[in-house]
């Protein structure tokens, strides 16, 4: 029995390898491991595609790519193919493995996604400079007619090729038959992209999954539908759909669509967030006639973006605009300050807006310095209100980035009421850095005897009370 075994695992040897010379079977021998994911930057795998790209013959390159014992050395055969300029052999690879279920964990930098072989073999086409921008958009196009045509249709496949597909009548069709075969929501969104009137109730009929494809295709007849469905609001796509409207109906659903997740927000603990989201998604397409619903939200709960701020100013004067920031600045909590959308990804790479993207103390900064420039009482008590409700990690860096000890030194109440009533002593202790920045002898003095009265609640912790008894020695405290 032991020998039958032997010999049927030597004619499965054989049969896999004998197309390929024992060489070359020996460099493709690491890649019949399990790995968690294919990496062509993976040093062992390189070393491979290299030795493959010098000894291996194209024959063999065309073999394993088709026949390879698993998919990892089908995936080094297609890459060698790549890096030969094959362009012709990979088409028969992609046509090859057109109906193959495999898949590749592909790791591309820190993220790792799965891949349809086939789906693989087109991408390798424009991985580094192989092949001609004309050599790819040729190739590219050749494999996406061969998917579009395939009978049976690879889906999957489809699917994933989805953002290439053409625009021409002759595919309409084709897109069209599939949408309704498949019932794909990726397809329907390349059917919306013709803006054809005769697709509408089709659109519709996807229901939830709709939405991406009347993003592509915001026709006014969808509105019904997405003012009767105002619930899926909470949803990226259902917003992001909305936006590409403008106008009257459209503006009462975002209006609809704010009291809603006003209303839901109160039941998740995500703050302002889910609203600054929500008010980003409403905000992308820079539709005007939002303007003043999302201007309210500055009043309501203290969320506003420097461009809804700007037209605010040029459309009420500078008493009215003095009154709208106070009236934010009053509400408790933090302000939430939008510098740049998150959504827009071309001002998100710019260097000076990033720096805003991400610090929110910057952001909070330059919008009471916008409005000292309106009003120098409201900038005073917008002061005041972020002095009380900022985070005592983000005090210190506040007062850093406000560079005006004067105005904040005003609030010496507010400070003091902070390290007295903080809820744990350890973060009184951080608060004590942005007394120390104002240089203001009296004040630090009062709000170390206020961290001495605490003194027994740092013994809690060791690392508390390490912290407590650097900040008595650090600062000559008797206590």
């Amino acid at each position: 029995m032991k020998s039958l075994i032997s010999l049927l695992v030597l004619l499965f040897f054989f049969c896999s390898y004998s197309q390929v010379s024992k060489r070359t079977a020996a460099i493709i021998q690491p890649l019949e491991k399990t790995r968690l994911f294919y990496a062509s930057d993976d040093k062992d795998i390189k070393k491979i595609e290299e030795l493959l790209f010098k000894e291996a013959s194209l024959e063999e390159l065309v073999y394993l790519a088709e026949k390879g014992k698993n998919v990892y050395i089908k995936a080094a055969a297609i890459d060698v193919l790549a890096n030969k300029k094959e362009g012709g052999k990979m088409l028969d690879a992609f046509k090859k493995n057109l109906h193959s279920k495999e898949k590749l964990d592909y790791r591309g930098g820190c993220i790792v996604s799965e891949h349809l072989l086939s789906a693989y073999v087109f991408e390798s086409v424009s991985v580094g400079d192989n092949f001609s921008e004309k050599e790819q958009e040729n190739l590219h196009r050749e494999m996406v007619s061969i998917t579009l045509n395939a009978q049976p249709v690879n889906a999957e496949l489809l699917e994933t090729l989805a953002f290439d597909l053409p625009l021409d009548n002759d595919s309409y069709t084709k897109i069209r038959k599939l949408v309704i075969d498949t019932k794909s929501p990726i397809l329907l969104v390349n059917l919306a992209k013709y803006k054809n009137p005769n697709d509408i109730d089709l659109i519709k009929s996807f229901g939830k999954q709709a939405y991406p494809a009347i993003e592509e295709f915001p026709d006014p007849a969808f509105l019904p539908m997405m003012k009767e469905h105002i619930t899926d609001s909470s949803h990226f796509a259902f917003m992001f759909a909305l936006s590409e409207f403008c106008g009257e109906e459209a503006k009462e659903i975002v209006i609809k669509a704010i009291e809603y997740n006003k209303k839901i927000n109160k039941e998740k603990d995500c703050g302002g967030n889910c609203l600054a989201f929500l008010y980003q998604q409403i905000s992308i397409k820079k539709c005007t006639l939002y303007d003043a619903a999302l201007a309210d939200l500055w009043v309501t709960d203290k969320i506003i973006s420097f461009d809804i701020l700007d037209a605010y100013e040029k459309t009420h004067t500078q008493k009215e605009t003095a009154k709208f920031l106070l009236d934010g600045f009053l509400k408790p909590g933090q302000a939430e300050v939008i510098a740049v959308n998150a959504y827009d990804m071309d001002h998100m790479e710019d260097d000076v807006s990033g720096e805003m993207t991400f610090d929110n103390n910057l952001r909070l900064v330059t919008l009471l310095e916008k409005t000292k420039k309106i009003s120098r009482e409201t900038y005073e008590k917008g002061v005041r209100n972020s002095l009380q409700y900022l985070d005592d990690l983000d005090l210190y860096r506040f007062i850093s980035k406000l560079k005006d000890n004067e105005a904040v030194l005003q609030h010496k109440d507010v400070l003091l009421d902070r390290v007295r009533n903080n809820e744990n002593a350890y973060g009184a202790l951080t608060i004590m850095d942005g007394l120390k920045m104002l240089k203001d002898e009296k004040l630090f003095t009062e709000g170390a005897a206020i961290i001495v009265s605490r003194k027994k609640e740092f013994n809690k912790f060791p690392v508390w009370e390490r912290e407590y008894r650097n900040f008595i020695k650090e600062n000559n405290i008797k206590e």
